[in-house]
């Protein structure tokens, strides 16, 4: 009996790609906003460390890490806004908002670092996107 593994190869990343979609509450404007962010901040963080000669795979793989741990809030809001019944998915829409804050500023400081003019309203919106959704203390880091 012949195995088609193009099929089992379809299966499994369709299968895959639908997990990670649902844990993420399904992709939308926002997070495709985040991800466009996140990955164009790490492409800059490495251009800034590679432009000021301070380029190391240990700062690179945290910010891997961090960009992980990040997925991970999204999934847990996700969760926390089926738990709670928030059909328009509140808590995710907040936490999304306040990483594409946290993103955007970061994209500002490594193209600063890489010697690129930005607009100071565009710097401004992301600070206010950030402040808007973070709270005054962090309960959980003190």
């Amino acid at each position: 009996m012949k195995h088609n593994t193009d099929t089992l190869w379809v299966t499994l990343t369709g299968g895959g790609v639908s997990s990670i979609a649902y844990l993420l509450g399904g992709i939308d404007h926002l997070l495709t906003a985040f991800v466009i962010l996140m990955v164009i901040d790490y492409i800059t963080g490495v251009s800034a460390a590679w432009y000021d000669k301070k380029v190391s795979s240990k700062t690179a793989f945290k910010g891997l890490m961090k960009k992980g741990a990040m997925f991970s809030l999204i999934i847990v809001a996700t969760q926390m806004d089926i738990v709670f019944g928030n059909e328009g998915q509140f808590i995710r829409y907040a936490i999304l908002m306040f990483l594409i804050g946290t993103e955007g500023i970061s994209l500002i400081e490594n193209l600063g670092r890489l010697d690129v003019k930005i607009p100071k309203f565009l710097s401004d919106k992301f600070i206010q996107l950030k402040e808007e959704h973070d709270e005054s203390e962090n309960p959980i880091k003190k």
